[in-house]
Order: structure tokens, then sequence, then C-alpha cells
């Protein structure tokens, strides 16, 4: 292997940029993160502005690369590029930005999905291999064309969050076949822009990107970005793919039968296989080795949640702790109480709730409040109701009992969250060194240029499990109980949740 060479992975998550540099002895050695906004102008809407990650992309670099020497940055040798899924960004006749970039956990295209799924739902599932959902892009597209059609008309060319990145750092436009079956505009069958689907919506095939490999180089850095994050210019620009297919990846997660827990801002729970799903409650895609497939299970709300309970009931704690450090200290509050919160279930519906209900309308809820619960119990109700989630969710996957899973994602930092997760869906957790889709997207990127013979080699290499979390039986019997109820509650409120929305 060679020495002393450096590849970038650029991460654009919902909340910022997280880019990470891989060393070619498989050590990563800097990273930096860059939060951006998100814009919620309406009730379940949610969209981002695409010059922000722009300029995300190019501090995040400038602060990974801060310490290097000039000698250094010439042995900056690729970059490769991630981002979730579902996020279109229309582009006219010169290439600029249309509007603003619709996100996946955006809810407002409920009534579009309800038509795809009456008049052609059938046909959408036998051709993608999903079902539409207010999450996919063929429903935003759906939305713009019937509440904007002045901006659907002028769309020249439609790419995804991480491709347009990827086309302001080397001006060419593409992507790959994971970030096109999140499109729900794919044929998973024929491998291609399916002209069936894109006819429903009266959507030109030409103005999709051309689907390569992850692994496929897309361009070379141009002179002009390579001066702002201070490489070389030329070096050979990798397309990525979207961050879930990355992190199941780089997690390790990669033979027939792996799982995986993520607790991000939203939460899943993955397994991969060596066959499509056909469960429209699920989300499938193939996975970055050829052959395999991972399954989605997932909640719309997991470590947001706890971040919405921090920002709006935790303002001592804001005054007088540096807020990196208050997750910390709401765990040590969290210890003390007991499993099961004496009684008090939360559900974690912010924004409506993905599998197992898809249902765009649900509301969150804490249930059981006595004048015993105070703040550190209605914090640990936030983290197990996420779990019961992600409990109810996983059960779609129709998989075995797992004797262990991977867990990644901010959420498993915190110790006290894990043992919850782990207790709940009964499951040991491995926690990997390396948990970001930017560390999947290095590994990608390396195997690209040669530094591995293969994307096993690269993760069985650099990928390494830090630490395990085994449940506690003890507390199976509480949390069974405790996930019947919840399960309960959902179909006893359901409709009033429905109501409640159709109200405000």
């Amino acid at each position: 292997m060679l020495t002393n060479q450096y590849v970038l992975g650029i991460d654009h998550g919902t909340g910022g940029c997280k880019v990470t540099c891989l060393a070619s002895n498989g050590k990563v050695i800097s990273d930096a993160y860059v939060s951006y906004p998100s814009y919620y102008p309406h009730p379940l809407w949610v969209k981002q502005d695409p010059e922000q990650w722009i300029e995300a992309a190019i501090l995040g670099v400038q602060k990974t690369l801060k310490g290097f020497s000039d000698q250094e940055r010439q042995h900056v040798s690729a970059i490769g590029f991630s981002a979730p899924h579902h996020v279109a960004v229309l582009l006219d006749q010169n290439n600029r930005v249309l509007r603003n970039a619709i996100m996946w956990n955006d809810q407002r295209s409920g009534e579009q999905v309800k038509e795809l799924t009456e008049t052609s739902g059938k046909m959408i599932m036998s051709i993608t291999n999903n079902s539409p959902t207010p999450t996919w892009t063929l429903s935003h597209l759906k939305w713009i064309s019937d509440n904007e059609p002045e901006v659907f008309e002028q769309i020249h060319k439609i790419v995804f969050l991480k491709d347009y990145v990827r086309y302001r750092f080397c001006g060419e436009l593409s992507t790959d076949y994971i970030e096109a079956e999140g499109t729900l505009l794919f044929d998973m069958n024929q491998h291609e822009w399916s002209e069936s689907v894109c006819s429903m919506i009266s959507l030109d095939r030409k103005v999709l990107p051309n689907v390569y490999l992850p692994t496929d180089q897309a361009g070379n850095l141009t002179t002009k970005m390579a001066e702002k994050i201070g490489v070389r210019s030329g070096i050979p620009l990798i397309i990525g793919t979207a961050d879930t297919a990355a992190e199941v990846y780089g997690s390790g997660a990669t033979d027939i039968g792996d799982g995986v827990v993520k607790l991000a801002t939203a939460g899943n729970v993955t397994v991969v296989t060596d066959q499509l799903s056909k469960n429209p409650k699920l989300t499938s895609y193939e996975h970055v080795i050829k052959g395999n497939y991972y399954h989605n299970s997932g909640t719309n709300f997991a470590a947001s949640s706890l971040r919405w309970f921090k920002e709006g009931f935790c303002q001592d704690l804001q005054q007088n702790i540096i807020d990196e450090k208050i997750y910390g200290v709401l765990d040590q509050e969290i210890e003390n109480i007991g499993p099961g919160a004496e009684g008090l279930i939360f559900q974690p519906y912010l924004n409506g709730e993905r599998c197992p209900h898809w249902d765009p309308n649900l509301r969150g809820s804490f249930f059981g409040c006595t004048a015993r619960h105070n703040r550190s119990h209605f914090a640990r109700a936030i983290l197990e109701g996420v779990g019961y989630s992600l409990r109810d969710a996983s059960h779609e996957l129709n998989i075995p009992q797992m004797d262990a899973m991977r867990i990644i994602g901010g959420g498993s930092k915190g110790k006290v969250w894990v043992q919850i997760i782990a207790d709940i869906l009964n499951s040991e957790m491995e926690i990997p060194k390396e948990s970001d889709a930017s560390f999947g997207v290095c590994l990608l990127t390396a195997t690209a240029i040669g530094w591995f013979s293969d994307l096993k080699e690269a993760v069985n290499q650099c990928q390494v499990v830090i630490d395990r979390v085994i449940p506690d039986l003890n507390n199976r019997e509480m949390y069974d109980e405790m996930f019947h109820i919840y399960k309960e509650l959902h179909s006893q409120t359901k409709n009033l949740t429905h109501r409640l929305t159709k109200l405000h």
C-alpha cells in the first residue's frame, strides 16, 4: 500500500457537512463538521438552500486540512461524496438552481402520494421495488408539478444532493445506481430510468443524469475549487453514494444477515440480504457490494427528538453548560430513572412517521404523565420511545432475532441510549470505531484509486469494533410490556391525531 497519501470523504447530512480524511495506512487522521440550517416555512415542509451545502463543503475541507503542510496537501489523491437519498436539485438550462431543495423528511406531498398509490401503486412497486410515500423524489416532483408548474416547466436537469455538490467541484452531472434507486424513478429490474414512472408526472427522462457505480470517477477537481480548498487541481472525484449505503458498508455490514441500527436525525434498522424485499413498508436498495441488498425500516425523529427536547425544555442547562456537554448531563439524570420511566411513554411522531405507518399526519405525544414525573423521566421516555419506534419498524424486516448488530450515528455516542436500544431490541450492540458516511465514502474512494483490491478488503482493514453493549435480561419483561402498550397507544390515538392535523 502507498504511504502518506490521503483521500477525503465529504458527506452532507441533514444538519451539516462532515468531512473525513483517510490516510493510506487505513487510519482516519482528521475530520471536521460544519452545520447548516433547514427551513420550515409551513407545517410538514422541510427545505434547504443548496448554496449553503457548497459553503459547508468548502469550509469543512479547509478545517479538515488545517494542520496539513503544503507538501501533505499535494498528497490528497481523490475525493468522494455522499448525502441523504431522495433530495433532488432542479437546474435550469444554464445549470442554475431553480428552487430550494425539498428534503427527504418533508411531508408535504401526502395528497400526491395518495393519488400515485391509488392510480399506479402496484405498477410503481413492480418497477422500483418500493412504494410511494412523502419521502421519495417522485412524490416531491409531483408536488412541484401540481403546485409550482412554472418551476417544473423550467427543469432542464435534475441531480441529487451529493451529485450537485460534486458537480460544483468538477462540472460534471452524474449519479450512482443506489442514489437513483432512492428517487422512485429508477427501474431496478432494467437498471435504467423508468419511462413508465417518469410519464406519470410528465417528466422527460433526458433531464435525469447518467448512472454509474459508486466507485466510478466523475470528472476531476477544477482549478477554481482546488484553490478554495487548498489541494492540487485535477485529482479524481469519485461518484460515491447515498449516506445510508455508505454507513451500512462503512460500519462493516457487508455479509448476508448483518444488521445495523442508526441513531441520527432519523433512526433506522437495516439488514443486509441477498434478495430484494417485496414488503411495501420497507425501503430496499442495492448494497455497494454487488449481489447484496439492504432493507431499511426507519423512524423519522430519532436523535432529533432528543435535540428538540434539549432546545425546548433544557434552557437552564443551556445557560450554564457548554452545549456539547448537555447530553452528558442528561445521561446522568436519565441513569437515575428506572426502565420504563415510571410508566411514561413517548411517541416520536414529531414530523409524522415512516416505517411501519408511513403516515405524515401522525403527531407525537407523552402518555402516562403523573405528578411524580420530572424532566429526567421525560428525557428517558424520549430515548425509550425512539427505541420502541425502531422495534416497531424492525418487525417489518421479518428476520430472526439478531444476536448482535452494529450501532452508528450521533446517538450511539451515549452509552445510556445504546443500553436502552440493546434492551428494547434484545440484541447486543457493537460500536464500530468509525461510523460516519464520510468514512464509508473514504473507503469507496480509496478502493476506486487502487489502495485496496476490493471493497471488503478496504472495510476489513480499516474498521474495528471498539465496544460492545449486552442487553440486560432483567429489563426484558418491562420493555416487552411497555412496547405492547406503545403499540396499542398508536392504534387508539391514530384517528385523533389525524383530526388534530386537520384543525392545525
